[in-house]
C-alpha cells in the first residue's frame, strides 16, 4: 500500500460505516489474478497477565493467592484466604515476616482450643468458587513449617464448608521448611468449592505456599495449563501466539526468576497485579506453543542485561549439555526451542536510551544466535508520515524517527533482520487511525532502510471492548492487512479474559472463562472463521456499495474463499460476481457473524452472537451470483 492509499484508509473505511443500502453492492473477483501470498499468522493473539488471563486464568493453578504476599485481612489471614473453623473449635491467624518461604511475609495459622477444625480457606480468583468433578483427581502441594511438630488436613470443600469432598492428612515434622505432595478425589461435584488446609489438634503452623490443580484429565498435554482453555485457543484457530505486554515493563519482571521449582520462584509487583506470581513463565508459555502447535512469540524487559540475553539465547535454544541448557532440559524440555522471534520491550518510547539498550540486548543476542529476528517494541501512530526524517506525530510521543533508523543500520551492519511491533486500534466498528498510521510507518521505515532487512508487525489490536463493534474493527483490520501484503504477523489482544474480571479498562477479550466454562466472544469467532477458511494466496478484488471485501484462494484454484464486511446499519443486497465462473449453479459453504454493535456473549448464554454454518446453493448466471449481507455482519463465503 502505498502513502496515498494508506492517507485515504481511516475515510474510506468511515465512510463505508454510512453507506446506505439502498443501491446494490458489487464484489468482483478475478481469481486469476494473483497479488501476492496471505500469512498463515494473521489470526493470533496476545496474552499477558492484565486482568488475570494466566495466573487465574491459562495458568492451571486453582489457587488464587497462593504464597500468601497479600496484606492481611481483619482477622490476620492473608487478603485471598479467609480464615475457616468448625465445632467449638477457636483459631489464631497471623503473617510472618521472619524466613518466610518466598517474598516478603507467610501465614501462620494455629489451633487454639476447643473441637473441630480451625485453619484457612481458599476460592480462587476473586473468591469466586473452585469447579470440582466427582471421581476426578487434584493435585497439589503445600510448603509448610512447624515449631512443634504437627499434622495438617489438606480439603476440597464446598464454599460453607458444610460438605468435605475429599481429604488427606499431612505431617508437617519441624520448624525447617518442608515440601509436602498431595492426591484429592473428589466425592462430588461442585461449581463454587473452596480448598482448605486446617488443624484438628492443638498446634501452630506456618503455610508459605500452597498449590492445587486438576490432575493430567484437567489439564492440556500434561503442562500447567486449563485443558478446556488451551482447547479453546486451539479450537479458535490460533495460529501465533505472543507473549507480553505492558506486563514485561514491570521491572520485577524478569526470565531468571521464573525458572525453577514453581512454588520456589518469587512473586514480584506486577504492571496490573501487586502480588504477581511467577509460577507460569516464559519458558511454560514455549512448552504451551510446541504442543498447541502454534507460532511462540515472547516479550522480554528492553531493561534485562546483555548477559541475561546470552544466558536467555543459551537457555531456549543451546544445547542441553551447557550450563542454562540443562535448567531448560531439568524442567522437563531437553531440546532446544528453536524460538525464532523475540520482542524487547512494549510501547516504548523508541529514543536515544531505548536504541542504546537495543543495541547491547541484540549484539549479545545475535551473538549467541545470528538467526534470532528482533522485535522493536514500539508503541502506535496515528497520523501519516509524509517525511520520515522531520516526522512529528507517534502517539509515544517522540518526535522524529532517528532511533528506528538507527537500529534499521544496526541491523544492516550485522546483517540481521529486525521487525517492529505497531499497535491499533480496533475499539470498532472500524479500525481508528492506527491502522493508515500502521501502514504508513512501513513505507516510512522503507524510506528509511537503506537497505536493512525489517518488516512491520502488529502484535497488539487493541480495544475496550469485546462485542460485535470489535469483531468488525477486527475483520476490517485483517482484511487490509491481508490486503496489502507486507504485515507477517497480526495478533489481537487480549485473547483471555476471565468472565466478570475487568480492571484497567481492557474488556476485549476473544475468549472468556470462568471457573467452569470456556466461551467465544465475538471477535474470537472472527479469528476462528478467518483461520478455518484460510487459502494462501490474495486476487483481485474490488467491493462497492459499502462493502470490504477480499478474495484468496488455493494454490490449485479449486478453493475460493470471500471474507466481506458490511460494517453499516443497513442489509446489502449485493451482486457477486467471479472472472471466468461459468458453473450455472455451486455449492458453498457460508459463515456470517451478525449481530448489534454492542451485542457479546454472557455466560448464561454463551452462544448469543455466533456465526450459523450453512450450504449456500449459488445460482450463478454469467458468473455472477446474488447473495444479501447482514447489517453488522462479517461473512466468509468458500467456493469449491
Amino acid at each position: 500500500m502505498n502513502i496515498s492509499k494508506a492517507a485515504c484508509l481511516a475515510g474510506i473505511l468511515s465512510a463505508s460505516l454510512a453507506a446506505a443500502a439502498s443501491e446494490d453492492a458489487v464484489i468482483t473477483v478475478h481469481e486469476d489474478k494473483v497479488l501476492h501470498p496471505v500469512s498463515r499468522y494473521l489470526t493470533g493473539a496476545c496474552i499477558e497477565d492484565v486482568n488475570h488471563e494466566i495466573y487465574g486464568g491459562l495458568y492451571s493453578q486453582m489457587v488464587f493467592g497462593e504464597s500468601f504476599q497479600e496484606p492481611p485481612g481483619p482477622d490476620g489471614v492473608s487478603k485471598m484466604w479467609r480464615a475457616a473453623r468448625s465445632g467449638s473449635a477457636s483459631g489464631q491467624f497471623s503473617v510472618e515476616t521472619n524466613q518466610p518461604f518466598v517474598g516478603a511475609q507467610c501465614q501462620r495459622m494455629a489451633f487454639m482450643g476447643g473441637a473441630g477444625e480451625a485453619g484457612i480457606e481458599n476460592q480462587g480468583l476473586n473468591r469466586w468458587g473452585m469447579s470440582f468433578v466427582q471421581g476426578r483427581q487434584y493435585e497439589g502441594c503445600v510448603d509448610a513449617r512447624a515449631d512443634v511438630p504437627a499434622v495438617i488436613t489438606v480439603a476440597l470443600e464446598s464454599a460453607d464448608g458444610a460438605r468435605v469432598c475429599a481429604e488427606q492428612n499431612l505431617s508437617v515434622s519441624g520448624p525447617g521448611w518442608q515440601h509436602l505432595d498431595f492426591v484429592l478425589t473428589s466425592s462430588a461435584s461442585d461449581s463454587r468449592g473452596r480448598f482448605s488446609i486446617k488443624l484438628k489438634q492443638p498446634g501452630s503452623v506456618d503455610i508459605g505456599y500452597a498449590f492445587l490443580q486438576p490432575g493430567e484429565w484437567g489439564r492440556f498435554k500434561g503442562l500447567p495449563v486449563r485443558r478446556d482453555v488451551a482447547e479453546g485457543l486451539v479450537d479458535q484457530g490460533i495460529t501465533v501466539l505472543r507473549y507480553g505486554g505492558s506486563m514485561v515493563n514491570a521491572p520485577a519482571y524478569r526470565w531468571k526468576k521464573m525458572i525453577g521449582p514453581r512454588e520456589r520462584r518469587p512473586p514480584y509487583k506486577g504492571a496490573w497485579y501487586p502480588h504477581s506470581s511467577n509460577g507460569w513463565g516464559i519458558l511454560d508459555f514455549l512448552d504451551f506453543c510446541e504442543a498447541a502447535g502454534f507460532l511462540g512469540v515472547p516479550d522480554l524487559n528492553v531493561n534485562e542485561t546483555p548477559q541475561d540475553m546470552a544466558d536467555f539465547i543459551d537457555c531456549v535454544n543451546g544445547p542441553a549439555d551447557g550450563v542454562w541448557g540443562a535448567k531448560r532440559a531439568a524442567g522437563g524440555h531437553p531440546r532446544p526451542y528453536g524460538l525464532k522471534y523475540m520482542e524487547l520491550g512494549n510501547e516504548e518510547r523508541v529514543d536515544a536510551n531505548y536504541f542504546e539498550k537495543f543495541r547491547a540486548l541484540a549484539e549479545a543476542i545475535w551473538a549467541k544466535d545470528p538467526n534470532m529476528i528482533l522485535v522493536v517494541g514500539d508503541f502506535a501512530y496515528e497520523r501519516i508520515i509524509k517525511d520520515p526524517l522531520n516526522f512529528t506525530g507517534a502517539a509515544s510521543g517522540i518526535n522524529t524517527l532517528a532511533a528506528q533508523r538507527q537500529i534499521l543500520q544496526l541491523a544492516k551492519q550485522h546483517n540481521r533482520a529486525v521487525w517492529f511491533d505497531v499497535h491499533v486500534w480496533t475499539d470498532g466498528p472500524a479500525p481508528g487511525p492506527s491502522l493508515a498510521g500502521a501502514f504508513s510507518f512501513d513505507n516510512a521505515l522503507g524510506q528509511l532502510a537503506d537497505g536493512a532487512d525489517y518488516k512491520v508487525v502488529i502484535f497488539e489490536l487493541n480495544a475496550q471492548n469485546h462485542a460485535q463493534r470489535r469483531a468488525l474493527a477486527n475483520a476490517l483490520a485483517i482484511n487490509a492487512a491481508a490486503r496489502d501484503g507486507r504485515f507477517p504477523i497480526v495478533t489481537s489482544a487480549n485473547g483471555l479474559q476471565p468472565d466478570r474480571q475487568n480492571d484497567n479498562g481492557w474488556d476485549q477479550g476473544l475468549l472468556f472463562l470462568n471457573p467452569s466454562q470456556v466461551w467465544l466472544q465475538p471477535p474470537g469467532w472472527v479469528t476462528r472463521m478467518l483461520s478455518r477458511h484460510y487459502e494462501p494466496l490474495l486476487v483481485e478484488c474490488e467491493a462497492t456499495g459499502g462493502l470490504d471485501a477480499i478474495a484468496t484462494r488455493s494454490e490449485d484454484g479449486k478453493s475460493l474463499v470471500l471474507t466481506v464486511v458490511n460494517p453499516g446499519e443497513k442489509p446489502a443486497l449485493s451482486t457477486i460476481a467471479i472472472g471466468g465462473y461459468s458453473a450455472a449453479a455451486s455449492s458453498a459453504e457460508v459463515e456470517e457473524l451478525s449481530a448489534p454493535l454492542n451485542a457479546s456473549n454472557p455466560a448464561g448464554e454463551p452462544g448469543r452472537v455466533q456465526p450459523a454454518p450453512q450450504q449456500w446453493p449459488a445460482r450463478f448466471e454469467n458468473g455472477a451470483v446474488k447473495h444479501d449481507f447482514a447489517p453488522h455482519s462479517f461473512t466468509v463465503i468458500k467456493f469449491n
